[in-house]
């Protein structure tokens, strides 16, 4: 079986045309994962970004799909970052993770009862806000599978300012 090689962390896609009419129209047979990774491609975003908004060994494979599709392409490559915009950025992205983690707080028990302590337990437990994403879609996955509409909202609420608040 044919491994897909890793793309480099700094190339960055923009949708095509093809792209863009695709999430408009909802065409092709796209699998959940590669949709939004298509909606998450801007131009802006490197593969490195990405990698943080992906789930775990999802990425590489998702965007061979949108390229062989042509629904993306490579636009550019990302600078390498001095080592003062990397602290900045760790600084920056560590306030975040405990603004997020105070807005989290309780709000899994408060929506399962006692059972939502484990996912309050995990999000306090997490070191950064790649962590924090990792579990908050874990969680989210778990309430669909059980179907309960109303608190997959209320969570989905919750947690849409933790992935916002990337670029």
């Amino acid at each position: 079986m044919k491994r897909t090689q890793r793309p480099d962390a700094r190339v960055i896609y923009a949708r095509t045309p093809a792209g863009d009419e695709e999430i408009a129209a909802r065409m092709l047979e796209l699998g959940n994962a590669a949709r939004r990774i298509l909606a998450l491609v801007n131009a802006r975003r490197s593969v490195g970004d990405l990698s943080r908004l992906a789930r775990a060994g999802e990425l590489t494979k998702v965007l061979a799909t949108l390229e062989r599709h042509a629904l993306i392409e490579s636009v550019a490559h990302a600078d390498e970052a001095s080592e003062a915009r990397r602290s900045a950025r760790r600084r920056t992205e560590q306030t975040q993770l405990q603004e997020a983690k105070a807005a989290l707080r309780n709000a899994f028990a408060a929506e399962l009862g006692s059972e939502g302590r484990i996912w309050d337990a995990r999000v306090a437990d997490s070191v950064s806000l790649e962590v924090l994403r990792r579990v908050l879609r874990e969680a989210i996955d778990v309430l669909q599978a059980r179907g309960n509409e109303a608190t997959i909202q209320r969570v989905l609420a919750l947690a849409r300012p933790v992935f916002a608040r990337w670029p």
